[in-house]
């Protein structure tokens, strides 16, 4: 089992498409919109994917959730990848992302102007209207990703929730190992996206159970990924 096979991950993307009743067409929409704003980009999609290569291959990374009541470790000598809302939790506890996954319902405008952390912007079915209003505000490096490939420009690392998605774009970069740290794939943490975006609660819980299972089958093909003590609930 090689989830780095691109034919692989699309087995599991058309799995995921019919239990969550997603459209694929949605996603495409998505993904050629980001591909569009990428594309008046290039050198800098290019320095920030040669940036990342160097940040996280051969490295140990940490990836912060956005459990609530855990904060942002960043044990000495890791990368600090934050999924989407646990970014603005770092930066209040002191300790600034390396990189920060989202698809833009986690984050505030001014983060992402920020020019000391590398964003990977996800394009997806939902977030269509938030990338036409927010990828103009992106000053940083930056790359895109998405869950259909619809250019070479967009990256397809696997992975479908922010959280699971950091991970599978540490490996996809290299990286030796990955811990995992504020998961919680057993509840919803939160209700109200900092975008005002509203959270289903039965939708969250089914798209965290293909989160924690696209974590387990990376771990089960041989890739080192675990949770820091205390850090993740419903895990294993």
């Amino acid at each position: 089992m090689n989830l780095g096979n691109p034919l692989y991950w699309e087995a599991l993307y058309d799995r995921i498409l019919t239990s969550l009743g997603l459209e694929r067409e949605k996603d495409y929409y998505s993904c050629r919109l980001l591909d569009l704003f990428l594309s008046t980009r290039m050198d800098t999609v290019l320095e920030t994917r040669r940036l990342l290569s160097e940040l996280i291959g051969g490295k140990r990374v940490v990836v912060v959730g956005d459990s609530p009541g855990l904060g942002c470790p960043k044990p000495s000598g890791t990368v600090l990848i934050a999924a989407d809302a646990s970014y603005e939790k770092c930066l209040e506890e002191g300790a600034v992302p390396d990189v920060v996954a989202t698809d833009l319902d986690g984050v505030s405008e001014s983060s992402l102007k920020t020019e000391n952390t590398v964003l990977a912007i996800h394009a997806h079915g939902d977030n269509a209207e938030l990338l036409v209003r927010l990828l103009p505000e992106v000053r940083g490096p930056f790359v895109g990703t998405a869950q259909c490939k619809c250019s070479p420009r967009v990256e397809l690392p696997g992975g479908f929730t922010d959280g699971d998605r950091a991970v599978f774009l540490a490996f996809y970069y290299g990286a030796e190992k990955v811990y995992l740290y504020g998961f919680d794939f057993s509840s919803v943490g939160r209700y109200l996206k900092p975008s005002g975006v509203r959270v289903s609660v039965s939708a969250k819980l089914a798209k965290l159970a293909w989160a924690r299972l696209l974590l387990l089958l990376l771990r089960d093909s041989g890739y080192g990924v675990e949770c820091l003590e205390g850090g993740c609930k419903g895990w294993v």
